[in-house]
């Protein structure tokens, strides 16, 4: 089987392969930001309440977490660029219907279609570069990838702020496009076709499980704020969550070729930095979103000062990575 890095080609433009995927990485990061500090504005707009308005940050996550193992194993079998590629695509177009203020079903429908497309470049970028470069560049090649995160999250808010400024909250999902564009552009012209296939049997069964779990019980976590964890509704949803996860467990425990492996699990080192992780993650989530309501309608200041506060703290937490 020929190798990315006996491909004379793929060497010779790996740096403006790794630019490509770096600047979605920078765009699909900052959108993950960028909206935050346009809630309040949307939320006013639109004329729903706050915890409506979370959905729109609350969907594209679902939707990600749900889909990011499935693409991943997908991406091994038929290429990871093919299924980057197609990312790509339907990221533009969610980023296109979203800007169009309709009313807040279609906003939702946009935003999936984004996280659809998310998932699967998320799934596969760092696979693809891990693929391409030789082993003395790669660690620079993935910290590069790393800084384009950070970039996305740092600028989103000041970004969305500014933008809220000049324009109306559209625009915010609209300057997604011509980014989005230039990467297919790039990416028809520089990103290689698909070298390293497996032959393996996709886990549609445990794909299905891992959806139903995340879907209900995030589901029951965000409404449960709206009708109540006591509703019926929300109790059938954490059954639904318990269920689809006691059979995702038992499917990847029987699987020749699971989504994913428990035995990494038995590192406790790895565990530990997964659930530290998850822990900050869960604090970013809630204080991003919480954050420009207070600023904007308790505060009374601007999208675009709301927006520069709002950038200090994945600042300092670079800082103090560093």
């Amino acid at each position: 089987m020929k190798q990315y890095l006996e491909d004379e080609a793929v060497q010779r433009h790996r740096w403006w392969i790794l630019g490509a995927i770096g600047l979605f990485t920078i765009m699909a990061t900052l959108d993950g930001s960028i909206v935050n500090i346009a809630l309040p504005v949307i939320s006013q707009d639109l004329k729903i309440p706050m915890n409506q308005a979370e959905w729109v940050v609350s969907l594209y996550l679902i939707v990600i977490c749900s889909l990011l193992l499935f693409f991943g194993k997908l991406g091994d079998i038929i290429g990871k660029i093919k299924i980057f590629r197609i990312g790509t695509f339907f990221f533009v177009i969610g980023s296109l219907l979203a800007g169009f203020k309709g009313n807040f079903s279609l906003l939702l429908v946009a935003r999936g279609i984004q996280a659809f497309g998310a998932s699967m470049t998320m799934a596969t970028n760092n696979g693809i570069i891990t693929e391409i470069f030789p082993f003395s560049e790669r660690g620079k090649a993935l910290g590069l990838i790393g800084s384009f995160v950070a970039l996305g999250s740092i600028a989103g808010p000041g970004v969305g702020g500014l933008i809220l400024a000049h324009f109306t909250w559209g625009y915010i999902f609209w300057i997604n496009v011509p980014i989005g564009i230039l990467t297919i552009i790039l990416g028809a012209f520089i990103l290689p076709a698909d070298f390293n296939k497996r032959k393996t049997i996709l886990d549609y069964q445990g794909a299905f499980y891992l959806a139903i779990f995340m879907v209900s019980l995030f589901t029951a976590v965000f409404l449960g704020q709206e009708i109540g964890f006591m509703a019926p509704l929300i109790i059938v949803l954490f059954v639904v969550a318990i269920v689809s996860l006691v059979f995702f467990v038992r499917t990847e425990l029987t699987q020749t070729e699971p989504l994913i492996s428990f035995t990494i699990f038995k590192n406790q080192q790895f565990s530990r930095s997964l659930l530290t992780g998850f822990l900050i993650f869960v604090t970013n989530f809630f204080f991003n979103v919480i954050s420009p309501f207070y600023l904007e309608n308790a505060r009374s200041l601007s999208p675009r000062i709301a927006g520069y506060i709002l950038m200090i703290f994945p600042l300092v937490q670079v800082i103090i990575v560093k």
